[in-house]
């Protein structure tokens, strides 16, 4: 029976089945030759790869009005679908100037008394596309006529697109809450570390002034302590980093209270990471320890506040060493002014953890509606 799991109160009856070349053409912008773009110009001109991301092509603004008044162009709030590389990404278009490549970027000029774009979108996004493999995965526009679809009413349609588009706004404002929140903390780290913002006592008299010392004076490496028998077969809840993929080391260390660990090589190589006791990481990551009186959290902010990249030696394989970053000067406050750093930035990394969860949830709930939502 055509008609969804999940659905508003007001509707009943089947949706109608029918499939993409009933609701409107496969449609393309005209072939833009190579000796046509430019590396910058007037208007982006839009290929597969950059499709969703930052031009680095630009055609003329002449050629942009000869083809757009000539030949098929989308129309604000048509949707464009990449079909060839990673099949049906889409993007909504937003009316502004751009040109996109023929054949492998394409969109269906559907009649909006049948699909209005927004439901279309969310179709879209439940579909499973049809493709044909040659070298290159492409959708051709058969496949796209020929996929199915199951539609209700345009006034229910509305109502769901209105409803998902809120979830969707609500997915944003979380992303940019996040974002937000890291550009904040990154900021305030830059001035906690430059001394232009400083902490006072509770009685609001000044800290001492901050000691410059080396990493090593101040921390130590220790090697990790657990086997490699400890891993299950299934990796249990490990986390497995490797720098291509291949696990040449399965070396592992836990320990009751918090580190910072490093990893050392691969591709991630400089990024710093806060475990807690009781983590696990693996042998290709450097554990990063207080060797004075020094708070452990403090530690990894100021690690988090080094440029590693000069560091980095190897070509194949980027690493890092511990006898060359140990000699990296670093200004050191007292260790109450440390715990008032500490527990300032550890309650935005509360807060970007929150919002992230937030947003994980949203995502998930989302995700959840559009299998309930659609036939």
């Amino acid at each position: 029976m055509s008609v969804p799991e999940l659905r508003f109160g007001e509707f009943s009856g089947e949706w109608e089945e029918k499939k993409l070349g009933d609701i409107g053409k496969v449609s393309m912008c005209k072939r833009i030759l190579k000796d046509q773009t430019t590396t910058d110009g007037a208007i982006p001109f839009y290929k597969i790869g950059t499709f969703g991301k930052i031009p680095d092509a630009f055609i003329s603004k002449k050629i942009f009005e000869e083809f757009k008044s000539k030949y098929s162009f989308p129309k604000q709030g048509e949707i464009l679908i990449s079909a060839s590389g990673t099949i049906g990404r889409t993007v909504v278009y937003d009316g502004s100037p751009a040109y996109f490549q023929d054949s492998n970027i394409v969109w269906i000029a559907n009649n909006e008394e049948l699909v209005i774009n927004n439901f279309l979108l969310y179709c879209y996004i439940n579909t499973k596309w049809n493709t044909e493999n040659t070298t290159i995965a492409r959708l051709y526009n058969q496949n796209l006529r020929s996929i199915p679809l199951v539609i209700p009413s345009k006034p229910e349609q509305e109502k769901i697109a209105s409803f998902l588009s809120s979830v969707d706004r609500k997915i944003e404002q979380l992303s940019k809450k996040k974002r937000l929140l890291e550009q904040y903390k990154k900021g305030v780290m830059q001035k906690i570390f430059s001394q232009e913002l400083r902490f006072k006592e509770n009685d609001e008299s000044e800290f001492p002034e901050w000691v410059e010392k080396k990493l090593g004076e101040i921390a130590i490496k220790k090697s990790s302590n657990i086997s490699a028998n400890k891993i299950e077969d299934n990796f249990g809840d490990y986390i497995i980093y490797g720098a291509s993929g291949i696990l040449k080391s399965v070396d592992f260390y836990e320990e009751a209270e918090d580190y910072v660990s490093i990893v050392k090589d691969g591709a991630g190589v400089g990024r710093i990471l806060y475990c807690k006791g009781e983590s696990s990481v693996l042998g290709t990551m450097d554990i990063i320890k207080p060797k004075t009186e020094l708070n452990t959290y403090f530690l990894y902010c100021l690690l988090d506040n080094i440029d590693f990249k000069k560091y980095v030696s190897g070509s194949t394989i980027p690493h890092i060493y511990f006898k060359d970053y140990s000699s990296e000067k670093c200004k050191l406050p007292s260790l109450k002014e440390q715990t008032k750093i500490a527990t300032f930035l550890s309650s935005l990394d509360k807060k970007i953890e929150l919002t992230d969860k937030e947003f994980n949830a949203t995502k998930e709930f989302k995700k959840g509606l559009l299998q309930k939502m659609f036939v």
